[in-house]
C-alpha cells in the first residue's frame, strides 16, 4: 500500500497550486482527478490579490511557472505561454430595462478602475492542465479519472480506497488530506458538515446562467459610437472584464485571445427567485430586456450549453479537522462579483501550506489545533465579503449609491495588498479585503446597512448620495489613497502602480 504525506483530492487551481507547493517542499504528495483534463471550470478572471498572492507563492517557493502566471504579459513573454486574456480594467455600466443608449441625465452610469498591471482572463480547461503538468514536473503523483470510494481517519493516519475508470479498487494511506473538489466537497460529505439552506449565515442569496459566446459584439459598437462615450477611457473597454448591471443582476463578459467570451448573468434571489425556465430561455429573457447587452449578445454563437445553478451560497460547519482541511471552495461559496473566490482560494494554499510544512509535517502532529487560525480566518473572510457582495446587488437599483458603495471592494484590495497583507499569511488581521482590520470591517457594516435601506427605496436624495460620496473621503480616508468618491474623478480612475500604491498606504498609516 503505498503512503503519502499529503493527498490532494481535486486538480483545479487550487488542487494543483497545492499539490505543486507540497511536492515542491519535499513532501510526497498525491494529486486525485475524478475526470480528466481539459475540462471547463469557471473562476476565469483574476484580480490584483490573485496576481500579487500567485507572484508570492512563486517567490517564498521558488516556483518561477507561478510568478509567471501573475500577469499576462509574463504569460505572453514566457517560453512557453498558453492561451489567455488580458485584463487591465474593472468596468461597470448600470442599465435601465430599455434602455437603448447608455447616457441618463446628462452623464454616463459607467464606473472604470484600472488595475496596477495587466492581470489575466484565464481559460480554466487551459489553466488548470497546465497546473497539474507543473504539479507532476515538481514531483507530485497525479491519478485521473479516479474515484474516491471511501476515505476514513485514524489516530495515525487517512485511509482511500480508490478506483480508476476500468480498474479494480485499491488503498492508500496519508498523513494528511486536502478537499479541493468544491462544492461537492468529499469531506463535507463524507462527515456531514453542509448546513443547511435556511441556517447558511449570509444575507447573499444569488445564483447565475452562464455559457461561452465566440465573436461577441463590442460595447463602443452596441451603443451607437458616441464619441464621448468612447473617449471617456483611454484603455479599450475590451481588455476589461466588463460588468453590465441592473436592478437585481449583473452581466459578466470575460474575453479571451481566441475571440471566445465568457458571459454569465448573475441574479440576486431576493428579485429573482429560482424557477423552472430553462437555462437558455431565462439567459435571453433577461438579456432582451437591456437593448445594449442585447446588441453585443444578438446573433452570435453559444459554443457551450446554458447552464443554470441554484443558490450559490453554501457553507459547513468546520473547515478543518484532525489530518484534514478543506479549501475554500468546497467550505463556502460566495459569488463572482470581484473574483473574490480566485483571491481567497490562493490566501488560503498560503496559509495551509505554511501551517503544514513549519508545524504539521515536521512534527508528525496533524491536530486540528494548528488550524484554528486558518479556518477562523477563512469564515471571517466569507462572513464579510458575502455581505460586501450582498450590498452590490442592493446597490444596483441607485447608481449613485452603487458608484461609491462598490470602491469598498477596491479600498480593501489595495489596502491588504499595500499593507502587506500577502506575505502575511497567518496572521488573523491580515484578511482578504482587508476585513481583518477591524476598523475597516467596521465601516463596511455602517455603509452595508445604509446600502440595505436605500434598497427598500424608489429613489434616494442627493443628500443620501452625498453621505457616501462623504463617507469615502473622510472616514474612509486612511484606505483611500485614489481618491475614490471625488465627483471630479468622474467615475474613472486610472492605473498606479504597485509600488506606488504600496508606498503611499504607508505614509497614510503613519
Amino acid at each position: 500500500m503505498n503512503t503519502y504525506d499529503v493527498t490532494v483530492i481535486g486538480s483545479g487551481i487550487t488542487g494543483s497550486i497545492t499539490a505543486l507547493l507540497l511536492s515542491k517542499l519535499g513532501y510526497k504528495t498525491l494529486l486525485i482527478e475524478k475526470g480528466m483534463h481539459p475540462r471547463f471550470a469557471l473562476g476565469e478572471s483574476s484580480t490584483p490579490i490573485f496576481s500579487q498572492t500567485i507572484r508570492e507563492l512563486g517567490t517564498v517557493y521558488s516556483v518561477p511557472e507561478l510568478v509567471e502566471l501573475s500577469s499576462y504579459d509574463l504569460i505572453r513573454a514566457s517560453k512557453d505561454p498558453f492561451m489567455c486574456g488580458p485584463k487591465e480594467l474593472f468596468h461597470y455600466l448600470v442599465h435601465k430595462p430599455g434602455q437603448e443608449h447608455p447616457k441618463i441625465n446628462g452623464g454616463y452610469p459607467e464606473v472604470i478602475v484600472q488595475t496596477p498591471e495587466v492581470d489575466t482572463q484565464f481559460l480554466r480547461s487551459v489553466l488548470d492542465q497546465r497546473l497539474t503538468e507543473y504539479a507532476v514536473a515538481y514531483g507530485a503523483d497525479y491519478v485521473d479519472l479516479t474515484e474516491v470510494l471511501d476515505l476514513s481517519f485514524d489516530d495515525d493516519s487517512a485511509h482511500l480506497k480508490l478506483q480508476k475508470k476500468d480498474s479494480s479498487p485499491y488503498s492508500v494511506r496519508s498523513k494528511f488530506v486536502v478537499d479541493a473538489t468544491g462544492f461537492r466537497s468529499l469531506i463535507s460529505k463524507k462527515l456531514n458538515l453542509r448546513i443547511p439552506d435556511a441556517e447558511v449565515d449570509t444575507t447573499l442569496r444569488s445564483r447565475c446562467i452562464f455559457t461561452h459566446f465566440q465573436t461577441v459584439g463590442l460595447i463602443e459598437d452596441a451603443v451607437g459610437n458616441d464619441e464621448v462615450f468612447n473617449k471617456r477611457c483611454s484603455v479599450n473597454r475590451w481588455r476589461a472584464t466588463q460588468h453590465h448591471c441592473f436592478d437585481g443582476g449583473w452581466y459578466w463578459f470575460i474575453p479571451f485571445d481566441n475571440g471566445v467570451t465568457s458571459v454569465g448573468v448573475n441574479l440576486d434571489m431576493d428579485r429573482y427567485p429560482m424557477n423552472d425556465m430553462p437555462a437558455e430561455e431565462e439567459f435571453w429573457h433577461f438579456t432582451r430586456q437591456y437593448p445594449i447587452v442585447n446588441r453585443m449578445l444578438e446573433g452570435r454563437k453559444s459554443i457551450l450549453p446554458y447552464a443554470k445553478t441554484g443558490r450559490l451560497q453554501f457553507s459547513t460547519s468546520q473547515a478543518a479537522g484532525d489530518r484534514w482541511a478543506l479549501l475554500p471552495a468546497s467550505a463556502v461559496g460566495i459569488d463572482a462579483w470581484f473574483s473574490t473566490g480566485m483571491g481567497m482560494n490562493l490566501i488560503s494554499i498560503h496559509r495551509l501550506v505554511d501551517v503544514l510544512h513549519t508545524r504539521m509535517l515536521p512534527r508528525n502532529d496533524f491536530r486540528k489545533e494548528h488550524l484554528k487560525t486558518y479556518e477562523s480566518s477563512l469564515y471571517r473572510e466569507w462572513y464579510y465579503i458575502s455581505r460586501m457582495v450582498d450590498g452590490m446587488y442592493k446597490s444596483f437599483k441607485h447608481f449613485e449609491i452603487f458608484k461609491s458603495y462598490c470602491f469598498f471592494c477596491f479600498m480593501g484590495a489595495e489596502s491588504f495588498v499595500g499593507s502587506g497583507g500577502v506575505k502575511r499569511p497567518n496572521d488573523p488581521t491580515a484578511l482578504m479585503l482587508n476585513v481583518g482590520n477591524p476598523k475597516f470591517a467596521e465601516y463596511f457594516m455602517q455603509i452595508y446597512a445604509r446600502v440595505r435601506e436605500l434598497y427598500k427605496q424608489d429613489h434616494v436624495s442627493a443628500k443620501d448620495e452625498e453621505f457616501f460620496r462623504s463617507f469615502l473621503q473622510k472616514e474612509l480616508k486612511p484606505f483611500n489613497f485614489r481618491e475614490y468618491g471625488n465627483p471630479a474623478h468622474e467615475g474613472i480612475h486610472y492605473r498606479v502602480s504597485m509600488s506606488d500604491m504600496m508606498a503611499a498606504m504607508k505614509v497614510m498609516a503613519g
